[in-house]
């Protein structure tokens, strides 16, 4: 069966490791994601188990479209009665790249008109649209190329819905991406763990259920797989018992800093509906330049404000500041730092040792490590 996992662009290679690592080999990177093969059981781990998909979808058919006549005629072709019931509901999820076709709305409803005749053609009854909860969601994505693809979505909610991010802070990271953020960086949970500007929490839940070895969906009661044909209760069940096993104990500190009530307040709220073992989490109220770790070493990971969504006054110099905070209090400690001002980067007074280009909200990103000696 072949699949594709969505994921953020600058991450394919990180998602590739995540396949191999539950048995899955031979994957190749596309444009934001990763197209492999498996079978169904394997599907059930990588939704329950990757860190930095956001959605996997299987491929149903592909083919060439030159107009909407020409699209409508290729869908009404497939075989939906072996797929869904007339009892189901669907959705269409609609990307469309082409210059041909500039109205994806369009699209979307050719697609659904296509499905709908099929069954009234043939049973003169028809399943119907659902836009919050469907049996089935199905993306049509028309490339620059002109090839169509049509794709189950296997998921569900977006696998970055973890299901502990009830409430977030302005300018929040994607779970994602800040999973993402905790692997590239290669903190292995063997030191300290410190996010001076917390926020709402994220890097640093993504960071202990990384740490613990927790699967990051495992506790989410449905998925959109649980409706196809190859799905058997039992050996879900099994799966996941299995994962459980695997589950292990952090003895490490991790330190969550922010000058804001509100966000440490969330931040607490998302750590505990996390659910995950780490009995040494430290939670403090303080401007970050006033916070200053006792420990002779430790890993810090952090996402400060860029100035975009969270605006700073002068943030050339906040940046200069925050850096001299890194070089006078963090000594012995490795930082790493994501920002998408990269003006403001280069006042930090800081030689990167590593650098990664990413894309945080649409925003392109620099990650950098920074070894503070």
């Amino acid at each position: 069966m072949k699949f594709v996992a969505k994921t953020f662009y600058g991450l394919e290679d990180l998602l590739i490791n995540e396949l191999e690592a539950i048995g899955v080999y031979d994957a190749e990177a596309i444009n934001r994601g990763v197209a492999f093969e498996c079978d169904f059981d394997h599907l059930v781990l990588a939704n329950l188990s990757l860190r930095t998909a956001l959605r996997i979808y299987q491929p149903i058919a592909e083919f060439e479209v030159d107009s909407e006549a020409s699209l409508y005629d290729q869908i009404i072709q497939y075989p939906w009665d072996e797929l869904m019931r007339i009892e189901d509901t669907f959705m269409i999820e609609p990307i469309v790249n082409s210059q041909i076709f500039n109205n994806s709305h369009f699209i979307g409803l050719k697609t659904k008109d296509a499905i709908a005749d099929f069954f009234m053609n043939k049973y003169q009854k028809r399943p119907s649209v659902d836009i919050k909860n469907p049996n089935y969601r199905i993306q049509v994505h028309i490339s620059s190329l002109n090839k169509c693809t049509i794709s189950l979505d296997t998921s569900g909610e977006p696998l970055y819905k973890r299901g502990y991010k009830k409430r977030q802070t302005e300018a929040s990271i994607n779970e994602c991406l800040a999973a993402g953020l905790v692997m590239l960086s290669g903190w292995d949970g063997d030191s300290d763990f410190y996010d001076p500007m917390c926020g709402s929490g994220t890097i640093l839940v993504e960071a202990a259920l990384i740490a613990t070895n927790t699967p990051p969906n495992l506790h989410r009661k449905e998925w959109a797989f649980e409706r196809f044909k190859e799905f058997d209760k039992v050996r879900f069940e099994k799966i996941k018992a299995k994962m459980k096993e695997h589950i292990k104990p952090f003895e490490k500190n991790m330190y969550a800093n922010d000058n804001s009530g509100k966000a440490l307040d969330i931040a607490k709220m998302n750590f505990y509906d996390a659910n995950v073992d780490v009995p040494f989490i430290h939670f403090s109220k303080e401007d970050f330049f006033e916070f200053h770790p006792k420990a002779a070493s430790g890993f810090v990971l952090t996402n400060p404000p860029y100035d975009q969504r969270l605006q700073i006054q002068n943030i050339d110099i906040w940046y200069k500041n925050m850096g001299d905070v890194f070089k006078n209090f963090y000594k012995g400690f490795t930082v790493w730092i994501i920002s998408s001002n990269k003006q403001a980067f280069r006042k930090l007074g800081l030689k990167s040792d590593q650098r990664f280009l990413l894309k945080n909200a649409g925003l392109d990103c620099e990650f950098c490590q920074y070894n503070i000696f």
